[in-house]
């Protein structure tokens, strides 16, 4: 039941509680003596760690969990756990081809897997990373096939998060084509049946400015980036810094070169608070290279 707690705390956004009811778990002797619980306990912990933009301790958590799984020789579903979190840790800490390599490891466990819930997850992450690789062929050749594996009647929630990813994913690729849109409708119709949080509302509200952008439709997206960017400071570092990069691209069309130059700074702290020192650095060469800084 512990367990479960933590489970409901992360998927409500409640990521630190979530990491500290996991800390519970992770010190009850019934946990120390289990590698396979160890193993699913720090999983937990990288993927809450992941939502709260801790992306060092995400990567942390998530090695370990492994290290574990290969060590003892778990079951195939604590494995496919505890690599997806990896691979999406090490792609969160902009370590591309190592996130690849341990792509390669994953996918291998999901073709033999019989679990299409935990074979989706991990063709959704395989996806992610394709697409940080700027590969977006690939990209959308796992995101397909994760689709293929999610239901909504298995979880609904889930379902919607895989949605509202993979529209992200492919509008920073430069992909807003029907597919795209589609998936966006399905993230929002499942959030209008489940509920909004916070966390949530914020990131369909970045999709569907992303697609306005994409459309050239700046006006529009400008009216939903402003309010979410007001949020930052409560906000996971890494959505944030999203977030306030897409308002200075927006602000940058509009015509407003102070303020763009204003939320490319922000984007660019907030990168370096979640971690993501490539995403920092390039921004740092975009500033040094805008028209207004001095």
């Amino acid at each position: 039941m512990t367990f479960l707690e933590a489970e409901c705390f992360r998927d409500l956004g409640r990521y630190y509680d979530c990491i500290g009811t996991a800390e519970t778990l992770e010190a009850d002797g019934l946990t120390t003596a289990s590698p396979e619980l160890l193993s699913r306990v720090l999983t937990i912990k990288s993927v809450a760690a992941q939502g709260a933009g801790e992306l060092a301790d995400a990567l942390e958590f998530a090695t370990s969990a492994v290290a574990l799984c290969e060590s003892a020789e778990l079951r195939s579903e604590i494995c496919i756990a505890a690599l997806t979190a990896l691979v999406a840790a090490l792609a969160e800490n902009d370590r591309m081809d190592e996130a690849w390599q341990q792509c390669q490891s994953l996918i291998k466990v999901l073709d033999a897997s019989n679990d299409a819930q935990m074979a989706g997850k991990g063709y959704w992450a395989v996806g992610n990373v394709a697409f940080l690789r700027q590969d977006p062929n690939e990209g959308v050749r796992y995101h397909q096939l994760a689709a293929e594996h999610l239901s909504p009647s298995n979880d609904l929630s889930l379902w919607a998060w895989f949605n509202r990813a993979s529209a992200a994913m492919r509008f920073a690729a430069g992909i807003a084509d029907t597919e795209a849109e589609d998936c966006m409708d399905r993230a929002e119709l499942a959030a209008s049946i489940i509920g909004l949080t916070d966390d949530v509302r914020r990131l369909n509200q970045l999709n569907r400015a992303h697609w306005h952008f994409q459309r050239g439709e700046v006006d529009e997206a400008a009216q939903l980036l402003v309010p979410i960017c007001v949020e930052s400071p409560s906000m996971a570092h890494q959505t944030a810094g999203e977030a306030n990069l897409l308002l200075s691209k927006t602000l940058q069309v509009k015509g407003d070169a102070d303020a763009a130059l204003r939320h490319l700074k922000d984007s660019q702290a907030y990168f370096i608070q979640s971690g993501a020192k490539d995403r920092a650095d390039q921004i740092a060469d975009e500033i040094a290279g805008f028209p207004q800084a001095s």
